[in-house]
This record gives structure tokens, C-alpha cells and sequence, in this order.
């Protein structure tokens, strides 16, 4: 190598050396580089998954009750909406979905609904003075459409509150696998 002459790769180390050196500006090109978002995105075309939770407790919900996790901190695909608690499936396939409910002192029961059709459910009893949770578990095919929710026994109106909060939130999620 001649002398004076540097290649490309040395031209980015001594760029590199000397930004830790005098620290990265905020509005340096160097920092604005390594802050660009990759070109082949995590959140891909066909990546379908939302995770939800109650932002507060469900009071007395009652039987036969649509519960609404109000706060969504996943939704690739969009198919979660927070005013309603329903997941639309945006394409058929193979899903997962998770749900976890809290109580204090009493007893519930939720299930998991495909439109119409029941296909999971839960039962959770809490002694006195305690909290206790429950999660369920369902892997189901699911036609593009159908509306995915959660609520109350229909005929069980449980006692007491859902709980959700700081000590452990009630939720619900799910995912394409397939």
C-alpha cells in the first residue's frame, strides 16, 4: 500500500476511531448511519401477531361478557382492535393464541371464542384476601374473517373483579404460526 493512500475499510475504522474519540455528535452522519432501520424489516409482509392487556380492572363483569384489553403493544398485521377486544384474522392459517386472566378473592371463568364457536376456557378460584391466575392456551385454524375474543362463561357469571395492574396485567395474544 502506498503511502497517504487508504482504502475504504481503513477510511471507516479511522472515521470510527475518531468519533469515539471525541464522542458521537447527535446530529452526526455517523450516528444518524447506525440509527437507519435495516432494509429487510423484522415486520415482514405476511407477519401476523398482537399482544393485548387491560389497562384496568374489569368490574363485576358479569356472564356472557366480551372483556377488552385496551391496551395493544403488538399488532403486526393489524387485526387486534382495542375498542372492541376482537381480533379479525387478515388471512387463514394456523394461529396460537394465549390469554391470561387475574383474579382477587372469588372465582371466573372466561373462554376463548371463535365467532360463535367456544374453544377454550378457563376456571380460576381465589381464597380470601388472595389473587390467583389462570392462562389458557388454543391452536385453531382460523378462516380470513373470523373474529377471535375473549369473555365470561355464559352461564357462570363469576364473582368479583378481573384484576389488571401494576402486579400483573389480564391479557391476550396471539399469532399466525402457519
Amino acid at each position: 500500500m502506498q503511502k497517504g493512500h487508504k482504502t475504504p475499510i481503513y477510511k471507516d475504522i479511522e472515521r470510527v476511531n475518531i468519533a469515539v474519540k471525541h464522542g458521537i455528535k447527535a446530529n452526526s452522519p455517523f450516528r444518524k448511519a447506525r440509527l437507519l432501520m435495516p432494509s429487510n424489516n423484522a415486520f415482514a409482509e405476511g407477519v401476523i401477531a398482537f399482544y393485548a392487556y387491560m389497562s384496568k380492572s374489569e368490574l363485576n363483569p358479569g356472564a356472557h361478557h366480551t372483556l377488552i384489553y385496551d391496551v395493544t403493544k403488538t399488532n403486526a398485521g393489524h387485526g387486534y382492535k382495542e375498542a372492541t377486544g376482537i381480533f379479525t384474522a387478515p388471512t387463514e392459517g394456523i394461529y396460537v393464541f394465549i390469554w391470561v386472566t387475574r383474579i382477587w378473592t372469588d372465582a371466573h371463568s372466561t373462554k376463548l371464542m371463535i365467532n360463535t364457536d367456544i374453544y377454550g376456557a378457563t376456571f380460576i378460584r381465589a381464597s380470601v384476601a388472595n389473587d390467583n391466575s389462570v392462562s389458557g392456551t388454543v391452536v385453531a385454524y382460523v378462516r380470513k374473517g373470523d373474529s377471535i375474543f375473549m369473555r365470561t362463561h355464559s352461564i357462570f357469571a363469576g364473582n368479583g373483579n378481573i384484576e389488571s395492574n401494576y402486579l400483573g396485567p389480564t391479557s391476550f395474544s396471539g399469532w399466525l404460526l402457519q
